[in-house]
């Protein structure tokens, strides 16, 4: 699980987070750069969560699933 969070174009202002589901970095990478992209933001961060992070986004729900095309 990855912690994606979106700024403003050229700011540090965070505008929206979203919680990944997958077990590749790469592939939470590619998805919130294509997120970003779509609604005109940047990818701030990316960085694995903790279980009480988990916990919290989940009753957000604030969770995207990431299935890997390859499998």
């Amino acid at each position: 699980m990855y912690l994606a969070e979106f700024a403003f174009p050229g700011t540090t202002e965070l505008v929206n987070e979203l919680l990944l589901q997958t077990s590749s970095e790469g592939e939470a990478k590619v998805f919130a750069e294509a997120y970003a992209q779509n609604w005109g933001m940047e990818l701030f961060a990316l960085t694995p969560v903790s279980d009480r992070q988990t916990n919290q986004y989940f009753r957000l729900r604030k969770v995207v699933a990431i299935e890997s095309l390859n499998s």
